[in-house]
């Protein structure tokens, strides 16, 4: 009998389970054809039979008892056997930790022999004394040794949280990673995006920042700890070479070993704005639905406070942002292989490389930078122009309860065209403040490069063009506030780049 139940496998249970039914069945149906007064008048059936049948009903029913006693006791062995096989499962994890066990104990006897050796040693009335924790600490440096994945680079593919990866890249300041490390703590959620803290070379004070995020209050953060050391085939490289080198090696690491979807590339000199995880959350799922969106990105180059005034509102971008920028597997599937070993931003600018795609931006800027220590004068002046005045955004906004779907490109191209169709064309940049108090969006056009730069300095916008087109353009097209207006900077013949769709025609 008990080899028969240890036999049965989930398809001979269905079977017989099923044939406990037929009996039921066949009781029912053989109990409906008694009648209720056997004696009566016109009875199909004689008294023989009627015995035949309750004969039958009896056998049926004591099978029917044996086999739900058997039932019941392949239960029971099945159960039995899933606790085997979760305790089979978990076996690794329990020789883990009895060897971690092991390793404490031993910590802990050769302490206790120690101390014993240097009591029997200690020379009376000396007047010296060990400095108070020193055992402390050596006892937490064995701890850290013993957990892996506190060392650089230690975490498996197993192991490594679900969510967006978030990877801050650091190159060689540790008082400014400090900082972004701190304002990432303080406004990102519990779950969800595991963060991957990056730095190049050996510099032992980094190194040390980022150990300094792996524990708190005794137990482990979701921040992780990658160190990238240039190989021997790489070449001798230039700074800029190295943080080419050190963003591919982040992101092949994030992509191809630990199987991540979406990855968050982030400068280590940010602050961040409390609503910029629920934003990249809610604008990842634009990555999936449209093949002509490169990436989502937190940073708005014409983020100035005088020029960004709606938290909610998030456009498109043809130009790379920089800064802090999410793509998928997919995307890095298409980039990896080409990865320059120089003007790694230049080259994701380039049309013939993005392929015409875009990327998705905020109106109002989700992370802001700080000045960097040992920038040169000049950027310490364009710093103090532009990017001192960034807004960060105050007014949080519930990404994930919106529809972003008009940030698809036909839906995109079409919102905006409607935009710029209504609005009111003005000659220049001088006139503006003639409509200053009047509604409505105002239009002004440009008809080569060195004009839209003459009128970004007239407004105060940064005045510079990546790969020949304006800063947080979208073919040409700079969206941007001013005073009460909604102010649209446009090239000429703009109107043949945008995909608009006719709702007429397109329902029809």
């Amino acid at each position: 009998m008990k080899k028969f139940i240890y036999s049965l496998s989930a398809g001979n249970m269905r079977c017989l389970v099923t044939q406990l039914v037929s009996c039921l069945v066949l009781m029912t149906a053989i109990h409906s054809l008694i009648p209720r007064d056997c004696s009566s008048k016109g009875s199909m059936y004689s008294e023989a039979k009627i015995r035949e049948i309750q004969n039958e009903l009896k056998t049926y029913r004591v099978r029917l008892e044996s086999e739900a006693e058997l039932l019941k006791k392949i239960n029971t062995h099945q159960r039995t056997e899933e606790n085997l096989n979760v305790a089979i499962s978990q076996k690794d994890l329990i020789i883990q930790g009895l060897k971690e066990d092991l390793v404490n104990m031993e910590t802990k006897y050769n302490e206790t022999l120690k101390s014993k050796e240097g009591k029997d040693n200690e020379k009376p009335d000396d007047g010296k004394s060990e400095t108070p924790g020193k055992e402390e600490k050596e006892v937490d440096g064995d701890q850290m040794k013993n957990d892996t994945f506190l060392l650089p680079n230690q975490l498996t593919r197993e192991a490594a949280p679900v969510g967006i990866a978030i990877a801050i890249v650091s190159d060689d300041n540790a008082k400014e990673l400090k900082k972004t490390l701190d304002s990432l703590i303080e406004n990102m959620p519990a779950t969800g995006f595991p963060v991957f803290v990056s730095h190049n070379g050996t510099n032992e004070e980094i190194s040390k920042c980022i150990q300094s995020y792996l524990i708190k209050d005794g137990e482990r953060t979701n921040i992780f700890h990658l160190q990238y050391v240039m190989g021997t085939n790489d070449g001798p490289l230039d700074a800029l070479g190295v943080n080419s080198l050190h963003r591919k090696w982040v992101l092949s690491t994030l992509f191809d070993k630990y199987a991540y979807s979406k990855v968050a590339v982030i400068d280590d000199y940010v602050n961040f704005a409390f609503d910029v995880f629920d934003y990249f959350q809610a604008s990842s799922k634009l990555l999936d639905t449209d093949s002509s969106i490169m990436c989502v990105s937190a940073w708005n180059e014409n983020g100035q406070a005088d020029f960004a005034k709606d938290s909610g509102t998030l456009t498109r971008t043809d130009v790379f942002p920089d800064l802090a920028w999410m793509i998928s597997a997919e995307m890095w599937g298409e980039l990896k292989a080409d990865w320059p070993l120089h003007g790694w931003k230049e080259w994701l600018r380039n049309r013939e490389q993005n392929t015409g795609r875009s990327c998705v931006i905020p109106e109002v800027c989700r992370v802001s930078v700080r000045k960097r220590a040992m920038g040169s004068p000049k950027d310490d002046i364009f710093y103090e122009q532009y990017l001192s005045k960034i807004k960060l955004n105050k007014n949080p906004v519930r990404f994930a309860a919106m529809d972003l779907g008009y940030l698809t490109k036909t839906n995109y191209d079409t919102y905006i065209s409607q935009l710029l169709g209504g609005s009111t064309e003005i000659s220049s940049a001088s006139v503006l403040k003639d409509y200053r108090g009047k509604p409505g969006d105002l239009k002004l056009q440009y008809d080569a490069p060195s004009s839209y730069i003459a009128v970004a300095r007239i407004l105060g916008l940064r005045p510079t063009l990546k790969e020949g087109r304006p800063s947080a353009s979208y073919h040409g097209i700079v969206t941007i506030r001013y005073g009460t207006w909604r102010l649209f900077i446009v090239p000429e013949g703009w109107e043949k780049d945008l995909q608009v769709v006719d709702k007429d025609t397109s329902t029809s």
